[in-house]
């Protein structure tokens, strides 16, 4: 048994090997990002000025088994300033480190799919965080040349709410994390992420989607998950962000907007801020509150509640669409 485990460790460790040697680099752009990658992302849109030094470098290599005085430990993760170290059985380890490199371990016979998804999730979030970039959790489309956030746990109907935007003609710039920088100025910027949405099974059939020739990411009961490439309408340049609506699920009758104020608009921002489990570990608490104070000043912030059980994606839309007309001409004024 020893042998053969022995056996299998030098065959992935030649398979590693091999892969350095057989890759090109690729080059992408994303959040706003140039990056240079050993893998092969075709979520991600190809750099068309390769001319520009990466920012981001993602290698193959040897991911190490710890971090040196780790500020957070758990079975799947250590964190430490600078430092995120993440372990998917059956996937893959990655090492994050300065904000601008992601190394990549995959486990044997790891299914590439999922390589990606933890490499652009998870990893990439971290990644976005160590540059002091505030990686919203939400949808993103763009009215009338400013961005709309939407967030909200899982399962509260961001995508869905994004598709519905999509078909009445808005673009999008993202349908799972929506990556905020502060300018020179101080004015909140969104940066486009890449053409795809994540729908569940039932909201994609519900919208004409067509799943049978796509293979789902996640598969629960009666819950599959797939990633939807969507070329049409992707918004490709960053966006000034204008507003950030909160999706709940109540026993309404009806879809209500309620705006909110004050450290209500703060507390949404930060509890739907993307893996906020890392920002302590990563020592950016501090810049964290600051810059989501930053964004909840000159950001309209409000709850978008649809009754429970009913489809009402046409009335959100129609109700988002009234409150970011007020909101606009208020702004003009």
């Amino acid at each position: 048994m020893l042998l053969e485990n022995r056996k299998n460790h030098f065959s992935h460790e030649l398979n590693m090997i091999n892969l350095k040697k057989s890759f090109k680099r690729y080059r992408y752009k994303v959040f706003g990002l140039h990056i240079a990658s050993d893998i092969l992302l075709p979520e991600l849109l190809t750099a068309i000025d390769t001319s520009d030094a990466p920012e981001v470098s993602i290698s193959f290599g040897k991911v190490p088994t710890g971090i040196t005085d780790a500020v957070e430990k758990t079975k799947s993760y250590q964190v430490a300033k600078n430092q995120f170290l993440l372990q998917v059985p059956r996937v893959g380890r990655y090492y994050v480190t300065n904000g601008n490199c992601i190394l990549v371990e995959p486990a044997e016979q790891a299914d590439e799919r999922f390589v990606r998804l933890f490499l652009l999730g998870t990893a990439f979030g971290s990644l976005l965080m160590q540059r002091g970039i505030l990686p919203i959790h939400g949808s993103a489309v763009v009215v009338n040349g400013c961005c709309v956030i939407f967030t909200g746990v899982s399962g509260a109907g961001k995508s869905s709410l994004l598709a519905a935007f999509r078909e009445c003609g808005y673009s999008f710039l993202t349908d799972d994390v929506a990556a905020v920088t502060l300018d020179a100025d101080g004015v909140a910027w969104v940066h486009s992420a890449y053409p795809q949405q994540k729908l569940w099974r039932d909201s994609a059939e519900t919208m004409g989607v067509d799943t049978v020739s796509l293979t789902p990411f996640y598969i629960g009961i009666n819950k599959d998950k797939f990633a939807v490439p969507v070329h049409k309408g992707f918004w490709q340049s960053p966006v000034p962000l204008v507003a950030v609506y909160e999706l709940g699920v109540e026993r309404y009758r009806d879809v209500t907007i309620r705006s909110l104020s004050g450290m209500d608009k703060l507390a949404v921002l930060m509890s739907h801020t993307y893996r906020p489990w890392l920002i302590e570990g990563l020592g950016l608490k501090a810049t964290h509150f600051k810059h989501c104070v930053a964004i909840a000043r000159q950001v309209a912030v409000s709850r978008l509640t649809r009754p429970e059980g009913v489809f009402t994606l046409e009335e959100q839309v129609l109700l988002v669409q009234q409150d970011l007309t007020r909101l606009l001409a208020d702004r003009a004024v």
